[in-house]
């Protein structure tokens, strides 16, 4: 891996300075409160990163310095992380410090491994969620963070926690009613056009692992986009399956964001166990332009050894150490 480790604790102990300066020492909220832009019509940026495993990756804290030092370099409309960020632990603390220290605005989505070592309610305190879906504007763009980490247990829906969720997929990765229900309610009072996040996704790409909830959300975005003169949902962001792949459904387009870390093959896999790591830290910045384009510019790694194609894992034609540049149109509101 080139230079994660280097000069890592400096830059911690630096920006936890500057940190505490204005106030973002502890985590006390999702994110800055949005600034109101009025007559402004300008692309929107955007930092993502997504599945860095703190606690499971041990250099999952290099990985996300990388990303840090790299978004805070840029101007950006904020950050977000798509899930699988870290266990809501005192040795996590490391973790949710360097995140607070970017200066602008930030945003959580909740991944299922967060809730490995607590509740549901754990890492939302940890992260400084104040729910765990949730909605905001930015430019011309409204943005939607969804939250799939829920089970059916004897006819209920109930909060992934302490890794509760190793069950049969039919009944896991699961949306609410009430989200959905919720979700339809959102759209409907927003005239923007809308990116979803979450971190399970809601696409057909990787047959039998997509939320089995991703019909019910589809049928609502679809609702919405018919019920317009213009394309509502343009896209959907995930995370969760560690690959770098789109598609697209409906007019909409479906991004599935690879891991800043590694893809899991299972078994046993050389000195990573059950992970392929890749050698670099993987992220993406997301540039979004109301005249009607997504540019997605990626980070290109490769496998550390053995690659999956060197241990003929039968899902290694399809893997990548990166998340791919793409630029792609969406039916922008006239």
């Amino acid at each position: 891996m080139q230079n994660l480790n280097k000069g890592r604790r400096k830059f911690i102990a630096n920006i936890s300075m500057g940190s505490a300066a204005i106030g973002l020492g502890t985590a006390g909220a999702y994110a800055f409160a949005p600034k109101k832009e009025v007559g402004i019509s300008k692309a929107v940026k955007i930092g993502f990163i997504t599945d860095i495993h703190h606690g499971f990756c041990a250099d999952g804290l290099e990985r996300l310095e990388v990303f840090i030092k790299e978004a805070s370099s840029r101007k950006l409309d904020f950050i977000i992380q798509g899930g699988d960020f870290c266990h809501p632990t005192p040795e996590a603390n490391e973790c949710i410090d360097l995140w607070n220290s970017y200066k602008g605005e930030k945003y959580h989505v909740l991944g299922n491994h967060d809730m490995d070592k607590g509740s549901k309610q754990d890492a939302m305190d940890f992260f400084g969620m104040k729910n765990n879906y949730y909605s905001f504007d930015k430019g011309d763009f409204h943005f939607v963070v969804m939250d799939g980490n829920y089970i059916m247990k004897d006819g209920n829906y109930e909060d992934y926690g302490h890794a509760n969720f190793y069950i049969d997929q039919a009944n896991r990765s699961l949306v609410n009613p009430e989200q959905i229900e919720w979700l339809k309610q959102d759209l409907e009072k927003t005239d923007k056009q809308t990116i979803i996040i979450s971190h399970q996704a809601f696409d057909e790409i990787w047959d039998g692992w997509s939320s089995p909830s991703r019909f019910a959300v589809r049928k609502v975005i679809d609702d919405a986009n018919n019920r317009t003169d213009y394309q509502k949902v343009i896209a959907c962001f995930c995370g969760h399956h560690h690959v770098d792949d789109h598609s697209y459904i409906n007019n909409v387009h479906y991004f599935q964001m690879n891991s800043a870390s590694y893809y899991y093959v299972g078994g046993d896999y050389g000195s990573d166990g059950s992970r392929a790591m890749y050698q670099d830290s993987i992220f993406a910045f997301l540039t979004l332009d109301p005249s009607g384009h997504i540019s997605i510019e990626g980070r290109e790694s490769q496998f550390m050894h053995p690659t999956p194609a060197e241990k003929k894992h039968p899902d290694a034609p399809r893997l990548s150490a990166s998340i791919s540049n793409r630029k792609l149109d969406f039916k922008n509101k006239k």
